[in-house]
């Protein structure tokens, strides 16, 4: 036997002389003492005796993925995981995000859809073909629900679409025995508490609302399209509606600078209403395609957080730091998040015309579309991405390969001068935060076990934790 490849050690947690053991292939988490880290760390050698002796611990880390017999079946069990990942499919729900425009009332400095933007809305005849398409796809692949996420643009500008293709989808699926639930992606402008009463009763559970900090800090970001800050109406409208639903927050940061994100942290807590909000979503800004017609123009490229940049572990492990400190718990940032341009199954972008996108950041631009909502086939643009593989460039004894697959496309294209097969790697940036979000996750779990006052698992020498 041997450590497989994928399997990441933090050492002296959560106490000294304690490990963590995390397979990024199995996403199983366990802690050991220090006497089977010594059998773990000569397991290649281990007598007869002592395998006699740990055969239980062996076997039990064995089947977590932790260890493999040798070289070619932690290689072959990564290939059948990349493998059931591209062509697998998760039936449990089925992922739709629709454009209900493209029009958008504000004009964020670095939105990346600015370069396509236009006042074309999901028109009626378009929401019937919508519908059918979606009915037809549930059905042909079996999901047992569906979860719709409206976004735009600004798709509170166009809330007929929401009403309807809801309304005929809440409907439809009840009568299956299929659930349905819906969000809204938006920048919280024209949100207010009747709208959300009205769309909680068609299936609404979620908002998420994009800022980028405090006053001005937000308003020179995200202004509106004819000048004027936002954020005083934005605040007042989360505030109007933090009571009626879980209204999670997606912020932006440039780079390493997370000043203007920890002053909207604070004043959320000021106003009383930061431990009322969902989860909070952090991400560094990123360049953008071209206009139509000329994706590889890439615009924003001072934006761009290289893996490789110290400014972005540091970032992360401040904003880690200061949830933390606010008693907030944010996503461990271990899980398996293959690029959804590479997968048979992933779920769909719809917009406002009835192109099928797999990745947001692709839209507005046609050639990149993998079908339209008149036809229940996809083209050949799908077939083109998901046969991609660039994973077979990276080397095989990568620790986060389960985890990535050779990385984000979009990144890939942004990066490499609008070339797609090229490898995007986060390997240094994973190096760096790996720990600590393994940390992050045994927390969390540690948490939610002492909530339910369910005592750890025991088994010889190690506790499992997931």
């Amino acid at each position: 036997m041997k450590i497989s490849f994928h399997t990441i050690i933090v050492e002296d947690y959560p106490e000294k002389d304690q490990f963590l053991l995390y397979s990024t292939r199995t996403q199983a988490l366990i802690k050991i003492d220090k006497a089977l880290k010594n059998v773990l760390d000569r397991v290649v050698s281990l007598d007869e005796g002592t395998l006699l002796r740990y055969e239980k611990e062996l076997q039990h880390l064995y089947q977590a993925g932790i260890l493999v017999n040798d070289d070619n079946e932690d290689i072959q069990k990564l290939k059948t995981h990349l493998s059931r990942i591209k062509f697998g499919a998760d039936k449990s729900q089925y992922l739709v995000t629709i454009l209900t425009t493209y029009a958008c009332n504000l004009k964020c400095t670095y939105c990346f859809e600015e370069s396509s933007r236009t006042m074309v809305k999901l028109d009626d005849d378009t929401q019937k073909e919508v519908i059918r398409w979606l009915k037809n796809r549930i059905t042909e692949q079996g999901y047992s629900s569906l979860n719709i996420n409206y976004y735009g643009g600004e798709p509170l500008l166009n809330p007929a679409a929401i009403d309807h293709i809801s309304e005929e989808m809440q409907s439809w699926c009840r009568e299956r025995n299929i659930h349905f639930r819906f969000s809204l992606q938006t920048n919280g402008y024209l949100l207010t508490p009747d709208k959300v009463k009205r769309f909680k009763k068609l299936g609404l559970t979620n908002v998420r609302i994009s800022m980028d900090g405090v006053g001005d800090d937000h308003d020179k970001f995200r202004p509106l399209r004819g000048g004027g800050g936002t954020f005083d109406r934005i605040i007042g409208n989360i505030k109007d509606c933090v009571d009626l639903v879980k209204i999670s927050i997606s912020i932006g940061y440039d780079k390493g600078d997370i000043a203007p994100l920890e002053k909207l942290v604070n004043y959320f807590q000021e106003q009383g209403i930061l431990h009322k909000l969902g989860q909070f979503a952090f991400s560094p800004l990123i360049p953008s395609l071209g206009p139509k017609g000329e994706p590889q123009k890439i615009r924003g490229t001072q934006c761009m957080s290289n893996s490789h940049d110290a400014a972005l572990s540091q970032a992360a492990r401040k904003i880690s730091e200061l949830m933390a400190a606010k008693g907030v718990v944010l996503p461990s940032g271990m899980s398996t998040s293959v690029c959804p341009l590479t997968r048979e199954h992933s779920g769909v972008t719809i917009d406002q015309h009835g192109r099928l996108y797999r990745c947001n950041s692709l839209l507005g631009h046609p050639e990149f579309a993998i079908g339209d909502v008149r036809s229940d086939n996809y083209n050949s643009q799908h077939v083109f991405f998901r046969d991609l593989d660039v994973w077979k460039q990276c080397p095989t004894d990568c620790t986060y390969m389960p985890m990535c697959s050779g990385g984000c496309r979009l990144m890939s294209f942004v990066g490499n001068a609008g070339n797609f097969r090229v490898p995007s790697c986060k390997k240094p940036y994973l190096n760096e935060m790996a720990p600590e979000f393994i940390k992050r996750e045994y927390q969390k779990l540690t948490a939610q076990r002492n909530k339910a006052n369910a005592p750890a698992k025991n088994e010889g020498q190690q506790a499992i934790c997931t």
